[in-house]
């Protein structure tokens, strides 16, 4: 037997891995389960299939297959989805695997993350906490851009870590953060407040790393921003949710400033749905933060990671807080505080042994007033076991039994929602994934989308589109299911002005659309709207709400 496996050492870093590939294991089964059968978001699979099959629209994010208007978003989340679809085809898998690999890939991540701040058991902690995290799992199988932005933040986090504990250059944390802008725009920023001030405390070079920082955070998060600009309007898709078809209007209004209008932040931040998909641990990192700061010398990444947590939690509360997913980008604080705590907690057992029971009884305490609790007894009973084990015990064997008792007991509740994301997958809400939504049926081609669509593609010939719709919603079937060449009048929220009326009939005239469907309304609001009505007004129906305008 080689020398090396007698070694304490060796053996202790094989246990580590074992046991970080056993968690791996453990997030991919938890994460890839039922991607085969996961329905998808039919807005951002319309746009996937769109971008995979045209590189101009994958660029620009075009919702259509001819690229006419874009998505409502910075396409980043999007790319790695279309190219699996390039790869190996439209399929609900193809389409939820990326997200699946980024899930696992955040649960690596924040382990190597944490362990060179708290150490290799407190890294396992947190691995293992994320892993288990039910708003992470749900949102694992899922198209929603949430999922990368965290990996994303996460790699940013160990970048800032480096460059605080190793005295390395502080851009590559810019460079994440910029890359992050592409996923979810302004939300990828409020990382910058926490890493920013943590820097000027913990680093020992400051201003300077910090001004070139900011100037690559600027740089990389423009890129698309600056393609966009400098590509000329009838070369790219008409930029969505503007009025202007310019991408810092989409960027910087409607997916910024807009969401601080009339918000009801706190109310659904503090409601019951949202508090299952992640608040289990708040206890322990509230608790964590504070003994961390206050007994240790690694106080970087307590402050880093409770800043990271209350700046979140301020946005979220004073904006818009329109899904239930967004408390996803807490998991990594999340579970590195209760990583952190926990393996703090332990250490401190000889001095106060009070403290990993009370924290373990005060979690367990708080999982039993939460709304939507589960197995009750169970947590009571084994809560009260560890206490009275760590309490009451002389043998080390029994005390090391209730810490592992205790930490079942903190786990099993969340774990218990984590895994009913498996259970109900093909019945997910792919709109708005979390665990405990109400299911929404899936949009599949219906025997009168299919007849419809029939009826269209006969008759358009050589068109560059088989049909014109009012608004993206009735496009997204059409195009996700069935990759149609649909119109999607009016963009996501039908209410952007494209195509302008000239536009619209020009394609008419120039033969490039010859069907419209939409219901008229009367006053028409909207640009759409007053296409539609112009079409019905000139056009012969020749189905409910289908127009015919060839020739016209």
């Amino acid at each position: 037997m080689p020398s090396s496996s007698r070694d304490p050492s060796f053996t202790e870093t094989t246990l580590i891995r074992s046991a970080l590939a056993a968690i791996g294991v453990l997030a991919a089964v938890i994460y890839a389960w039922g991607i085969t059968v996961r329905p998808v978001h039919n807005y951002y699979a319309s746009a996937v299939r769109s971008m995979a099959g045209s590189w101009r629209a994958f660029v620009f994010g075009g919702f259509d297959p001819q690229g006419s208007i874009s998505i409502d978003k910075i396409p980043g989340a999007f790319w790695l989805q279309a190219l699996s679809v390039r790869a190996f085809g439209f399929h609900d898998w193809s389409v939820a695997l990326p997200s699946v690999l980024e899930a696992v890939a955040t649960v690596l991540v924040l382990y190597k993350v944490v362990r060179r701040w708290a150490g290799p058991a407190a890294g396992l902690l947190a691995a293992l906490v994320m892993a288990l995290t039910p708003i992470a799992a749900a949102l694992a199988k899922a198209q929603i851009a949430d999922t990368l932005l965290t990996l994303l933040l996460v790699c940013a986090a160990g970048a800032w870590q480096r460059s605080v504990l190793d005295d390395k250059p502080l851009w590559p944390c810019a460079v994440w953060i910029g890359l992050a802008f592409h996923v979810k725009m302004v939300q990828a920023w409020l990382v910058l407040p926490v890493f920013a001030l943590c820097y000027l405390v913990f680093a020992r070079r400051r201003l300077g790393r910090l001004f070139v920082a900011g100037g690559v955070v600027l740089a990389v998060s423009s890129v698309w921003v600056v393609i966009t600009l400098l590509t000329p309007a009838a070369d790219r898709p008409y930029i969505d949710a503007t009025s202007d078809n310019n991408p810092l209007s989409m960027v910087l209004g409607y997916n910024a400033a807009s969401r601080f209008r009339g918000g009801n932040g706190w109310r659904d931040l503090l409601s019951e749905h949202t508090f299952v998909q992640i608040g289990w641990m708040y206890p322990i990192c509230l608790l964590a933060v504070v003994l961390g700061l206050l007994w240790t010398r690694e106080r970087s990444g307590y402050a880093m990671w409770g800043m990271w947590l209350a700046v979140h939690l301020l946005a979220f509360g004073f904006g818009q807080f329109r899904h239930a997913y967004y408390v996803v980008v807490l998991a990594p604080a999340v579970a590195a505080l209760t990583g952190a705590g926990l393996v703090l907690f332990w250490r401190e057992r000889a001095r106060r042994p009070w403290l990993l029971p009370m924290a373990v009884l005060v979690s367990a305490g708080w999982a039993l007033a939460l709304p939507h609790r589960s197995l009750t007894a169970a947590v009571a009973v084994l809560a009260l076991f560890a206490v009275l084990a760590l309490l009451a015990a002389r043998s080390s064997r029994l005390v090391a039994l209730g810490a592992v008792v205790g930490l079942v007991a903190v786990l099993i509740t969340p774990t218990a929602w984590t895994l009913s994301t498996d259970q109900a997958v093909a019945k997910a809400n792919a709109a708005n994934p979390s665990v405990g939504a109400k299911p929404r049926k899936p949009h599949l081609l219906s025997k009168e989308d299919r007849s419809l669509l029939d009826y269209v593609q006969r008759g358009s010939g050589n068109a560059r589109y088989v049909l014109a719709v009012d608004g993206a919603g009735p496009a997204a079937t059409l195009i996700s299911q069935a990759g149609a060449s649909v119109l999607p009048m009016g963009g996501f929220s039908a209410k952007t002005p494209f195509p302008t009326a000239s536009e619209f009939r020009s394609l008419i005239h120039t033969g490039q659309l010859r069907y419209v469907q939409g219901e008229v309304k009367k006053p028409a609001k909207t640009v759409a709207q007053k296409n539609v009505a112009w079409a019905a007004e000139h056009c012969p129906q020749v189905r409910p709400h289908l127009y015919d305008c060839a020739g016209k």
